[in-house]
């Protein structure tokens, strides 16, 4: 298989850590720019079978090119969809969703994510004074073509999470993790007990978003619950074994 990867997305240790395993493996690759305003990218393979590391705009533009396994991002990457299956199992089951542009008032403090994994904002706490800030500045000036007054929104209460830990799904095996937060600091660290990786495969068991995907874990009074799930070629890598990933999707596709 041959990968692409878009330049100057991931932070460096993730980026380094990605090119250092292609070239250990001795995988094809080659490196792309994916600019902004612009709707395509140049690359060099003519080849099919490819898989891209990169941002959501490469993603969506990979997914007009005939690649597979190629994008992996589809509709089921939303909230509205997976939560059908996960239920109870969802940090933020008690989500409210409603529209960016509608008005609500919530006791301060809430959290707020797009309930599509479109990263048109970071899904975190707000109170009302700075939500109302996020709405101005992207209402009134329109800063993103894809983020406006009818963007569906969770809105939900806050949590005291323990620790949050991201798992690489591919072909229904749960194939590497990260933990990459403990108690509120950024912790980044592959030291994930069984119970974690027990309770993703769980959850895997019960839905899969697609091919391959990502899920982000949190404890939370000492039992796991989703936080979200998000697509692979997207997600920052953390400490995840990335040869591990790399071999699996080898084989998987």
């Amino acid at each position: 298989m041959y990968y692409v990867v878009q330049n100057n997305v991931f932070r460096e240790h993730n980026y380094n850590n990605l090119i250092e395993a292609l070239d250990r493996l001795d995988f094809e690759y080659e490196i792309v720019k994916v600019l902004p305003f612009i709707e395509t990218f140049d690359v060099m393979t003519n080849r099919t079978d490819v898989f891209p590391f990169g941002s959501l705009k490469m993603a969506r533009l990979s997914a007009k090119l005939g690649w597979y396994p190629g994008s992996q991002m589809n509709e089921n990457h939303d909230y509205l969809v997976y939560k059908d299956y996960y239920k109870e199992n969802l940090l933020n089951y008690d989500s409210k969703i409603i529209k960016f542009g509608d008005d609500f008032f919530s006791v301060d403090p809430f959290f707020a994510r797009p309930t599509k994994d479109t990263k048109v904002f970071t899904g975190k706490v707000f109170d009302m004074e700075s939500w109302e800030r996020l709405k101005s500045n992207n209402l009134d000036y329109e800063v993103s073509s894809i983020f406006g007054r009818d963007t569906e929104i969770q809105i939900s209460s806050v949590k005291r999470i323990q620790k949050e830990i991201r798992f690489w799904i591919v072909k229904g095996e749960v194939v590497t993790a990260s933990q990459y937060r403990s108690g509120g600091v950024v912790a980044y660290n592959q030291n994930v007990d069984q119970d974690a990786y027990d309770f993703c495969k769980k959850m895997v068991d019960i839905y899969q978003l697609n091919e391959a995907f990502v899920m982000d874990i949190a404890m939370v009074n000492g039992e796991y619950k989703i936080v979200e799930c998000g697509c692979i070629n997207c997600a920052g890598f953390y400490f995840a074994n990335m040869q591990k990933l790399l071999m699996k999707l080898e084989e998987s596709f």
